[in-house]
C-alpha cells in the first residue's frame, strides 16, 4: 500500500490583497464605462456613447418619467383636426377677450365647452304604448356634437336599449344605456356622430304599458322609425 501525502497551499495575504484590489478596479472600469452610461446617460470616458449605450438612457428615462399612452384603437386619423383647430380658436377667443375686456392673467379658455348652432331650438314630446311582450323606439335625428336634454317615464317597468345608428347602417348600432327593467330616465346626451339617436322601450310585462318622453335641443326632429 502507497499512501501519498498532499500538501495543500493557501494565498498569502498579499495574492488575496492584489486580487482585491484588481477586482475593484474591473468593478470600478465596468462602472465608468457601461452601467452610468446605460442607466444615467454619464460617459465621462466617451466610450458608452460609442457603444451606444446612451440611448439605453433616454428609453430608460422616457418610460420612467413620460409613458406614451396606448393607441385607442376607435380613434381615427382625422380625429387630430379638431385638437389643432381648438387651439386656433383658443388663441382667438383670448385675443378677443384682450381686446374687448382687456387682458387678464387669471383667464383661461375652453371653446370645446361651447357648441353654437344656427337652428332653432326645439321641444319635442312623443308617446308609444307598448302591448305585452311588445317594443317600439324613438329617435333623434341629430348631426354629430348636438346636445339634446330628454326625460322619459313608462307605467311600468320596460327593457331598454338608448342608441344611436349612423345613416345607411344595416344592422349595426352603437349603445349608450342598457337596462333590464326601468321606469323611468332624464339626463344629457352629445351626439358622438350624425345618424338618428335614441331609445328602444320593450315591455316584458303582462299589462300594456305606456312611454311618455319628452327632448329638448337641437334634435332635427323626433320620430318613431
Amino acid at each position: 500500500m502507497f499512501i501519498t501525502s498532499m500538501q495543500t497551499q493557501h494565498p498569502t495575504t498579499a495574492q488575496l490583497v492584489k486580487a482585491t484590489l484588481a477586482a475593484i478596479v474591473v468593478a470600478g472600469v465596468i462602472l465608468i464605462t457601461t452601467v452610468l452610461p446605460a442607466e444615467y446617460g454619464i460617459d465621462p470616458t466617451g466610450i458608452g456613447g460609442r457603444l451606444g449605450l446612451g440611448v439605453l438612457a433616454t428609453d430608460h428615462d422616457a418610460d420612467t418619467l413620460s409613458p406614451t399612452p396606448a393607441p385607442n384603437p376607435a380613434q381615427s386619423a382625422d380625429q387630430t383636426v379638431p385638437v389643432s383647430r381648438s387651439a386656433a380658436d383658443r388663441a382667438q377667443i383670448a385675443s378677443k377677450a384682450a381686446e374687448v375686456f382687456g387682458a387678464n392673467a387669471g383667464q383661461s379658455f375652453d371653446t370645446a365647452a361651447v357648441s353654437l348652432r344656427t337652428m332653432s331650438y326645439r321641444n319635442d314630446t312623443l308617446s308609444v304604448t307598448l302591448a305585452p311582450g311588445k317594443g317600439a323606439e324613438v329617435k333623434a335625428a341629430l348631426k354629430a356634437g348636438d346636445g339634446i336634454v330628454f326625460h322619459w317615464k313608462a307605467t311600468g317597468d320596460v327593457a331598454l336599449d338608448m342608441h344611436g345608428e349612423q345613416p345607411d347602417a344595416k344592422g349595426a348600432w352603437t349603445s349608450y344605456a342598457v337596462e333590464r327593467a326601468q321606469r323611468e330616465a332624464s339626463g344629457t346626451f352629445i351626439a358622438p356622430f350624425d345618424g338618428s339617436h335614441g331609445w328602444y322601450w320593450q315591455n316584458r310585462g303582462t299589462a300594456p304599458v305606456t312611454v311618455d318622453i319628452q327632448v329638448a335641443g337641437y334634435q332635427e326632429k323626433l320620430y318613431r322609425p
